[in-house]
């Protein structure tokens, strides 16, 4: 039988980091047997010129993004999102049918 772990609940708020917080939360979820979501909190997302599609990828901030690329490939360039957030490895899954050439 496994040692059970004890859960302490968060010290006093700003003494611990949001994802020490959120490791602290998760297991007393966990603990307790409540099923958790995972964050969907990644874009998918196609950089144009104009209609032509130059590449696609994945963030969790198009401005920043758009931002990055624009130095990289010139101020005619544009992000445009492709369909809703979603989890960080179903957006590695698109992401991989991308650039194999299937959608």
């Amino acid at each position: 039988m496994a040692a059970q772990r004890i859960v302490k609940y968060p010290p006093k708020r700003g003494q611990l980091s949001k994802s020490q917080v959120e490791r602290a939360v998760r297991e007393v979820f966990e603990a307790r047997g409540v099923p958790i979501e995972p964050k969907r909190d990644t874009y998918k997302y196609h950089l144009k010129r104009g209609n032509k599609v130059i590449r696609s990828g994945i963030t969790n901030n198009l401005d920043r993004r758009e931002k990055e690329h624009q130095r990289n490939y010139g101020k005619d360039v544009h992000v445009q999102q492709v369909g809703n957030r979603t989890t960080r490895e179903g957006a590695r899954e698109w992401e991989k049918k991308q650039r194999r050439g299937t959608s």
